[in-house]
């Protein structure tokens, strides 16, 4: 019989942990279906992926400012079903969103036991199965920051939709196969020892620990400091025709996207108070490719914020 492994928790990863006990640092996957979902198989499909990330059977361990992780030998992802009816997020009642994003904003606000610093334990890897009016079926998977970063849940998504497309006997057969039992090392523990003490390699390591924890602005007042905080997602649409447009408009002026996004975003906050307010945009760049040498997109590597 396997036993667990577990490791302490590095000191980029303690920082992620911390933050996510603010109710910074969700990660949150929705797929949309027109039919109804095998769920046999998509949880089959998900057990396949803890067994190659183990850091995704494992759980978080804590204790009191110290975290660990304890890797399970063996997948335990359990799918849960709901209906959305009976799962209204009560705050978008006045607004008009699609199903599809009020799932989203209700598993980004989800987090309670990760909030919850008296818990001994909490697990890391979540997914669910929404039934939506007319025929509407949602799938959500809902990491734990210290698991999986945004880039890292593109690369998962796309490990899981192969693995769908794969034959049933083909993807039962395989599931116990190449299990890895350990969660990969932490970020400091990655870099050859002789590059540790360069100074601008220490620097990228407070960038790292500092990136969740410092998303914070000073001169921002909150009017209610007694509601219940919750996170909402505002989606920018963009047809063929307008982005070829943006992207010439920034090559002509010199101007960089993110820069745009941001003065998009400026906007369309002013427009939607009608009146003056202190607002502020904060933009994540995922810089891998740019790095020399590229770092991977999957488990086990980087994650980086800028």
């Amino acid at each position: 019989m396997t036993e667990r492994k577990g490791r302490t928790v590095g000191g980029t990863e303690c920082s992620w942990c911390k933050a996510a006990r603010g109710g910074t640092g969700v990660a949150v996957i929705t797929l949309r279906s027109s039919k109804p979902p095998n769920t046999h198989r998509l949880q089959t499909a998900l057990h396949k992926l803890q067994n190659s990330h183990p850091i995704l059977r494992s759980t978080l361990l804590q204790h009191t400012n110290t975290f660990s992780f304890l890797t399970s030998p063996t997948p335990f992802l359990q799918l849960t079903t709901h209906d959305l009816s009976s799962n209204q997020n009560n705050t978008n009642d006045s607004i008009s969103l699609s199903p599809l994003q009020q799932i989203l904003e209700l598993e980004l606000n989800n987090d309670s036991e990760w909030r919850d610093a008296k818990r001994d334990s909490t697990e890391m890897f979540f997914g669910s199965v929404y039934a939506l009016p007319n025929n509407v079926w949602v799938v959500a998977l809902r990491l734990h920051v210290v698991a999986c970063d945004r880039t890292t849940a593109v690369s998962l998504l796309g490990e899981l939709l192969e693995l769908m497309e794969e034959k049933e006997e083909i993807l039962s057969e395989e599931n116990d196969k190449k299990v890895k039992h350990e969660a990969s090392l932490a970020i400091e523990d990655l870099v050859p020892r002789e590059k540790t003490k360069k100074a601008l390699l220490a620097r990228g390591f407070d960038m790292l620990g500092y990136s969740l924890n410092s998303l914070r602005l000073t001169n921002m007042k909150f009017c209610d400091t007694k509601a219940t905080r919750f996170s909402q997602v505002v989606r920018l649409q963009l047809n063929q025709d307008d982005t070829k447009g943006v992207l010439a408009g920034c090559a002509l002026n010199g101007i960089k996207v993110c820069g745009v996004l941001s003065a998009a975003g400026l906007m369309a906050a002013h427009g939607s108070k009608r009146g003056s307010k202190k607002y502020g945009i904060v933009t994540l760049t995922d810089c891998r490719s740019t790095l020399q040498s590229r770092l991977s997109d999957n488990f086990g590597e980087f994650m980086l914020r800028v």
